[in-house]
């Protein structure tokens, strides 16, 4: 599912984005600190960077070659062909996961909702979008998923509603499920198209004229 994730890296050359999940090419710019500082806190001789990323040209910013924004975080990043308005959501909850699991698993079922939606799907409840959803060929199995972090079923906590029940584990799996849902029904019918575009067209079989 997806390329190879290849993670940031001091003065790296490439590597995927911590903004917009992209693999791209990085460029690095050192960070000078001038004037009078009062205050004992600011820290002068620290070593910044800067590292731009050729994709999204947002800056990530790395103080004795560590990466302090933006922040660092252990959830997955968002495959490539997720639609932008539903990736904006997904790094979000992937900036907060660490710090608040809760929060961001909230996030994550709003996510799958407008997910849904993107794809056409607007029942009054999730479980009537994945009914569409599997129309559209999403395996079955995803219900049985979705029902373990409590997405629908009996026990299904509301979209955007923070749940005591959650961890980081709940949060995970949700951030995994939204990359499949987007694999499955987005990435892998685009490779298959590819493909086809580019096997060699079947000849259309000659006509035979019968002799008199």
């Amino acid at each position: 599912m997806g390329a190879e994730h290849t993670p940031p890296s001091y003065k790296g050359e490439g590597f995927n984005c911590p903004h917009c999940g992209v693999f791209a090419h990085q460029n690095w710019y050192e960070v000078s600190l001038e004037g009078d500082f009062e205050s004992e806190t600011v820290a002068t001789k620290e070593a910044i960077s800067l590292s731009q990323c050729e994709n999204c040209e947002k800056h990530a910013v790395w103080v004795n070659e560590k990466l302090i924004y933006p922040i660092p975080s252990t959830a997955p990043l968002p495959l490539g062909d997720m639609p932008e308005e539903i990736r904006n959501d997904f790094l979000e909850a992937r900036n907060i996961v660490d710090v608040s699991p809760r929060s961001a698993a909230a996030l994550l079922r709003l996510t799958l909702q407008r997910l849904m939606w993107h794809f056409g799907e607007r029942g009054e409840a999730i479980e009537e979008s994945l009914e569409g959803l599997k129309k559209k060929g999403l395996d079955v199995k995803f219900q049985r998923a979705l029902e373990s972090v409590r997405v629908t079923g009996d026990n299904a906590v509301p979209p955007g509603q923070i749940d005591s029940g959650d961890d980081a584990e709940v949060a995970m799996t949700l951030f995994n499920l939204l990359n499949l849902i987007v694999d499955a029904l987005i990435t892998q019918p685009r490779r298959v198209d590819e493909m086809l575009e580019r096997l060699p067209q079947p000849k259309k079989p000659s006509k035979k004229h019968d002799k008199d």
